[in-house]
């Protein structure tokens, strides 16, 4: 081998390197979760339900991330998740079905198993502050809406959504079907605006199935008022008997802990309005004590404390 052979050699070996290396820096896989443990009651004395049990979930996402020589982002995503069951049994390991996203500039869209607009949070903040380890209560508990989220069912209603965002402007579109029976579908739309410190959207929806069509909507307003967040929701359906209501605050108390409160009220006859108030404390790198308690639609005392983590 002559030194102008070893030479051209190195010549393409360096460059293999750096191809493969540039196509590496195009494609991503992460993992992303966290891990919660606690105890959780919920009861009444007298009711049939009274119990306080353990509290444990553990989640991990596996996230897949590529971009074209364009500038367009494909990712996917694949949730694995344990939990305890409500009567105090272990429910086994399972990985949920995968999602999909595309994004371009303002654009994204995503397909599979995904949230729809009320679930997404694009528009509409639907939830608001959670309150207690597991968020028991939110200010849209009890709500008769069909705010759809991933799915940890064996079989997965697919969903595709559509959001597009310009300077403080986002508009959101979703549709949903049934994935045994063409007849059940769904579709929301919705819209939002930020200004300074606060935001607002609405949306609205419909439901087709055989039992009947079902349309409601929902809308938001919220923000910060100094170091206090705030937000406030109204919603109604087909399938209440009245408006529904719900807000939530979050005040922080020094620099590691803040103070949730929250309300909810379904708007259905016989229900109860639900109220909580619950804390989260910081124990730095990703760690926090988090508990509250408080009563639900149905008119028991609930309540939880425990640890979550980040990874």
């Amino acid at each position: 081998m002559n030194l102008r052979d070893n030479d051209m050699k190195k010549v393409l070996l360096a460059s293999t390197m750096l191809i493969a290396t540039g196509g590496m820096a195009a494609a991503d896989l992460t993992f992303n979760g966290f891990g919660r443990f606690g105890l959780f009651y919920e009861g009444n004395e007298g009711a049939a339900v009274d119990e306080t049990r353990l509290e444990q979930r553990f989640r991990l996402n596996v996230v897949g991330t590529a971009e074209t020589d364009g500038g367009v982002k494909f990712g996917a995503r694949m949730r694995i998740e344990t939990n305890d069951n409500s009567e105090g049994e272990g429910e086994a390991t399972k990985a949920r079905a995968p999602e999909f996203n595309v994004q371009a500039g303002g654009f994204r869209l995503d397909v599979g198993n995904t949230s729809d607009v009320l679930d997404s949070g694009d528009v509409v903040d639907y939830y608001g502050y959670g309150v207690g380890l597991t968020s028991f209560l939110e200010q849209s508990s009890g709500f008769a809406l069909p705010a759809s989220g991933i799915s940890g069912a064996d079989e997965v209603d697919p969903t595709i959504k559509a959001r597009y965002g310009i300077a403080d402007f986002t508009v959101a579109a979703s549709y949903t079907t049934d994935a045994d029976d063409d007849d059940n579908e769904e579709w929301q739309l919705g819209a939002g605006y930020k200004f300074g410190d606060y935001a607002v959207g609405a949306a609205f929806g419909s439901t087709d199935t055989a039992a009947g069509d079902n349309d409601f909507w929902a809308a938001s307003f919220g923000g910060t008022i100094g170091t206090v967040g705030f937000s406030l929701l109204v919603a109604d359906s087909d399938d209440q008997d009245d408006t529904s209501y719900g807000a939530s605050i979050v005040v922080p108390i020094g620099a590691a802990t803040d103070i949730r409160v929250a309300v909810a009220d379904n708007g259905v006859d016989g229900d109860d309005t639900a109220y909580g108030i619950g804390f989260r404390h910081s124990l730095g790198g990703g760690v926090s004590l988090r508990g509250g308690f408080g009563e639900n639609n149905a008119g028991y005392g609930v309540g939880d404390l425990g640890v979550i983590f980040d990874f």
